[in-house]
């Protein structure tokens, strides 16, 4: 597309940084979000709470689809098409929003619950510690 605009030998060196800083932001975001996953997994294994980290590991599988298309466009050194363009980013958005919800969840589940405070009724002194003899 744009090799009309150039001469010989030249490139836009911008679209080309710009496709691998895509590419690898997406594989180390995809690592990341792996990563919890497997915290989550030693979290109940140790605790024993459900933590649902199958779905953590699962839900980023999105970004890697994502990558894998821009690193087959790159490598084939064509623009995405629009149907392609939106096919990729449709999996970047989905799996961004089950890697959040599976953060949420996580979230609840690792969250301490809080006790409410014994209720003070007026009038009625606090009993004094027993002092450890």
């Amino acid at each position: 597309m744009f090799k009309q605009l150039l001469y010989p030998g030249e490139y836009l060196w911008y679209v080309t940084v710009t496709n691998l800083v895509t590419i690898s932001g997406s594989i180390l975001l995809w690592v990341a979000c792996v990563l919890f996953g497997l915290i989550a997994r030693k979290y109940e294994t140790v605790l024993r709470k459900k933590t649902n980290w199958q779905y953590m590991i699962f839900a980023p599988s999105g970004v890697l689809v994502y990558a894998v298309i821009q690193i087959i466009a790159f490598a084939s050194q064509v623009k995405l098409n629009v149907i392609q363009s939106w096919i990729a980013y449709a999996f970047f958005l989905l799996s961004g929003v089950l890697s959040f919800l599976g953060a949420l969840k996580f979230k609840k589940v690792v969250t301490p619950v809080k006790k409410p405070a014994p209720a003070v009724t007026p009038g009625v002194a606090a009993k004094p510690a027993v002092a450890a003899k």
